[in-house]
């Protein structure tokens, strides 16, 4: 016996033929866009991003932290890099301190940083290696020392001039032949107005016992002061040497003080010089002092001369010339032959004072306690 469906109204077999085509359709785009994927994971895994890498790209492994260079030195860098990103990484910047970038496309596994710009000193180095969007930063520190071997200046005694023994000479600055002189110690602090040829003062001012007066600097026709301890500074009328106002410095102990181009500038008795907008009396800048053998510390008295800083050092003989933009110092005057015979040995009495001369070039030098203030003629001219 043979059976048969029904037929149905060829309406509704119409649709079932639509809806029995529909999952084939259907199933075929799923297996198109399934490829698609697949093609797509492919291209991913030929050009891997970011995220298919491992967390690090390299580890920094020379120099050692604080290795000693000399300015000039071109110092290599190793980093020892993972061998799944090195064909990868795009390049590698190195910056220092200062507004120098060193930028390279190759051979990231040895950078060599030219130092040449450098100032003398600490230097932080960061390298910054950049793998497909990717940035990673590796920082050490290296010290600089200066490439250069001062010169030796030489002096001719010009003049002597009697200076106060109960001047504990802290600084001085000459303007329009009059010598200006600032005296330290709890109790015994002053500012004074000098007459050069008695060393008697012809105007003076006494600071409070708790002040010990320290450097001095004339800047925009105004006398500024620092204080050793307190973060206390005084501004005076130059003529009068009454205080204007007084003012804090962010520098915790106060030395020598000296106005340059706009800026003053700071010693705090090791080998930083520190830089001071003269409104507010913020930090601009700072630098670190070094010779060719290393740091030089105890810098004291300041005197900034066409464009370069003389300063004393505590407890030496000898005036050192330096480089504001490097630090580097350039050269020394030695004056061991001017300590007077009753200041000898005696570590109270010490080389302290600079002040110079702008019209004939000329430096006056005293110390602290001396009976006698020296004119100097140095050779080759400041």
């Amino acid at each position: 016996m043979i059976t048969t469906e029904p037929l149905l109204p060829m309406n509704l077999r119409i649709k079932t033929k639509i809806v029995m085509r529909f999952p084939v359709y259907f199933f075929s785009v799923l297996i198109l866009l399934s490829a698609s994927c697949c093609n797509k994971k492919t291209r991913i895994s030929d050009n891997p991003s970011a995220s298919a890498f491992s967390v690090s790209i390299a580890k920094l492994i020379a120099p050692p932290e604080g290795e000693t260079y000399r300015c000039g030195d071109s110092v290599v860098l190793r980093l020892r890099i993972d061998a799944d990103s090195l064909p990868y990484i795009d390049s590698a910047i190195i910056t220092s301190g200062i507004a120098d970038r060193q930028i390279y496309n190759k051979g990231f596994e040895k950078l060599y940083w030219k130092s040449g710009k450098a100032r003398v000193g600490k230097n932080t180095l960061k390298v910054s290696l950049y793998r497909r969007g990717q940035k990673e930063t590796h920082t050490v520190s290296i010290i600089l020392i200066s490439d250069r071997v001062p010169a030796e200046y030489r002096y001719r005694v010009v003049q002597q001039f009697p200076h106060d023994e109960q001047a504990w000479t802290q600084g001085m600055v000459y303007e329009n032949g009059i010598l200006y002189e600032s005296t330290g110690l709890e109790g015994k602090s002053s500012l004074r107005i000098v007459d050069l040829k008695t060393g008697i003062p012809v105007r003076r001012v006494d600071l409070e016992d708790q002040f010990f007066a320290e450097g001095i600097a004339i800047f925009r026709d105004k006398i500024f002061q620092i204080t050793w301890t307190s973060q206390v500074g005084f501004i005076y009328n130059k003529e009068t040497l009454e205080v204007i106002r007084k003012f804090n410095y962010p520098i915790k102990q106060g030395w020598g003080l000296t106005s340059g181009e706009d800026r003053l500038i700071m010693s705090d008795g090791s080998a930083q010089l520190y830089f001071l907008e003269p409104e507010y009396f913020t930090q601009v800048d700072q630098i670190e002092v070094f010779d060719n053998k290393g740091m030089v510390n105890n810098l004291n008295e300041l005197e900034y001369i066409n464009g370069r800083i003389l300063a004393n050092i505590w407890y030496k003989s000898i005036i050192v010339i330096i480089d504001p933009v490097s630090g580097k110092i350039t050269g020394q005057i030695d004056l061991e032959q001017l300590v007077p015979p009753s200041c000898k040995g005696d570590s109270n009495k010490v080389l302290n004072g600079i002040a110079y001369n702008s019209q004939n070039g000329h430096l006056f030098v005293t110390g602290k306690y001396w009976p006698v203030l020296y004119e100097l003629e140095i050779t080759p001219f400041l």
